[in-house]
């Protein structure tokens, strides 16, 4: 009984084997993936459909040809081999299969050792699949990716020809300020030679010296202010530059930036040749209009004898017209001395307090004539004495007062204030006037610069006083700046440095 139970078992048991081998069979032919299996001497022992198909062998012309046999590089599937079975783990390789009809297929092969159930090393398996869409795909993006490169390269080669012409210097610097070009105009300019600075920081380059001096103008920081600097070389000859840094961007992603040099030299010149016909006809107009002031002073305080009512009204107006042509020249006098550099202070500790009581007692008249509240807040702390020069100072602190009185509606207020820390001092003039423009407010520091509701008005003025304002509060080390809405008014500030 024991050993018919035996039998069964084992009946059962080889019935199991051969239903297992029968089921790796077929899935071994149905598996699109090509699979040999090989000896430990490299010999093909066996082979799944996939394998037969791609390479058009039958089974019998493959077993027990070496594995090199189907492929093109011999050598190759030798030492493919030999790796396999020393490092005793699966490797991979790009090879290239030879079919019958001696066509190449380029395949990628894994494979992983066999060993029997005591361990022993039994053989390999080989694990063949067809990479030749792959690999299409592949030269046909390598292909796009060498026509991209040229178009980039040539767009790269078109931008820099188009930067080496430009007539201004330019100077490229990377997200790390580093110096990436340096077109031909610039190396005229500076004096230098583009290999000498490629690739390197400013910081970096102390032996040049016009770059070095541009660098400490920028405040030895390459980044956007916005702002516009001037920078003078005296060698071979004296120029004049202008020059700011701008951002590279490219979208919303900042690349770097670059330094645009502009020649101003013929500029300078032109302005120069402008201010001095400016002064000497400024000068030779101010003779006769003091005389032609000085008489008419004499006819309206009756010293040549009385005038009647209507003679004295058409005198007085003569008079006025002949101040504001004195008001106009001195402002363009102090325009052309703004400009020759020969606008001279005479700085001593002032208080800035008298300076304003000084002047609103001045413009109180005619604040009165207009119906305006003239208010001077004055300050809560003591305020310490700056150093100015009282005459311009007093100037400026007119000029906008000027301006708040003319540009207020009857009724209207007009304030002035002023406070300290441990800095400056800030004055403030506010009015609810006509306010500026939007549109206009770049241009209001500017010569001759006239805000068309202004115009509209018809005041008196010469477009010329927040130009004097602005250089002479400059001068002194101070800003000015302002905020306005029109119709609802304008504040300007200035500030002066305690020490």
């Amino acid at each position: 009984m024991k050993k018919k139970e035996e039998l069964f078992l084992c009946q059962q048991l080889k019935e199991d084997l051969e239903n297992l081998e029968r089921y790796i069979e077929e899935f071994s032919f149905f598996l699109p993936l090509g699979v040999c299996t090989v000896n430990p001497t490299g010999v093909i022992v066996d082979l799944n459909q996939a394998v037969k198909k791609l390479i058009c062998y039958n089974e019998t012309e493959l077993i027990g040809q070496g594995i090199e046999f189907i492929f093109e590089d011999k050598e190759l599937a030798k030492k493919f081999l030999k790796r396999v079975f020393e490092s005793k783990t699966v490797e991979s390789q790009e090879m290239v299969l030879l079919t019958r009809a001696k066509e190449k297929i380029p395949v990628s092969v894994s494979a992983s050792i066999r060993r029997d159930y005591q361990g022993t090393l039994i053989g390999c398996f080989w694990a063949i699949s067809d990479i030749t869409e792959i690999k299409k795909f592949q030269e046909n993006l390598e292909e796009k990716v060498k026509e991209r490169t040229k178009e980039v390269e040539a767009e790269k080669n078109k931008t820099r020809a188009m930067l080496t012409s430009l007539t201004d210097g330019l100077i490229v610097f990377d997200r790390a300020e580093r110096i990436t070009l340096v077109n031909p105009e610039a190396e005229k300019i500076l004096r230098l030679r583009e290999e000498q600075v490629i690739n390197k920081k400013i910081s970096q380059l102390a032996g040049v010296s016009n770059l070095k001096k541009l660098y400490r103008i920028l405040g030895r920081e390459i980044k956007w202010t916005g702002r516009k600097h001037e920078l003078v070389l005296e060698k071979p000859l004296k120029r004049f530059f202008q020059f700011s840094v701008t951002p590279v961007v490219v979208g919303k992603e900042t690349f770097g930036s670059m330094i645009i040099l502009h020649d101003i030299t013929r500029q300078r010149e032109i302005d120069r040749l402008k201010t001095e016909f400016v002064s000497i006809a400024a000068h030779q107009l101010r003779t006769p209009l003091s005389a032609i002031k000085w008489t008419l002073r004499m006819l309206l305080d009756g010293d040549v004898g009385k005038l009647s009512q209507e003679q004295l009204s058409f005198l007085e107006k003569g008079y006025q017209s002949n101040e504001r042509m004195i008001t106009l020249i001195n402002d363009l006098l102090n325009v052309a001395r703004i400009e020759e550099g020969r606008f001279v202070y005479n700085p001593a500790p002032q208080s800035i307090e008298k300076i304003i009581k000084n002047v609103i007692e001045g413009v109180s008249g005619t604040a009165k004539k207009k119906k305006l509240k003239l208010i001077f807040e004055k300050p809560k702390k003591f305020l310490p004495k700056v150093k100015v020069d009282r005459e311009k100072i007093n100037l400026v602190i007119q000029n906008l007062l000027d301006n708040a009185i003319s540009f207020s509606k009857p009724g209207g207020q007009v304030t002035i204030s002023v406070e300290s820390d441990k800095m400056d001092l800030k004055i403030m003039i506010r009015d609810n006037g006509i306010g500026i423009p939007k549109s206009q407010q770049e241009r209001i520091f500017g010569k001759f610069f006239r805000a068309d509701n202004a115009i509209e008005l018809e005041t008196e003025g010469t477009g010329l006083g927040l130009f004097i304002c602005k250089n002479i509060v400059e001068a002194h080390g101070g800003e000015i700046w302002f905020e306005s809405k029109e119709d609802k008014g304008t504040t300007f500030w200035f500030s002066l440095p305690i020490s």
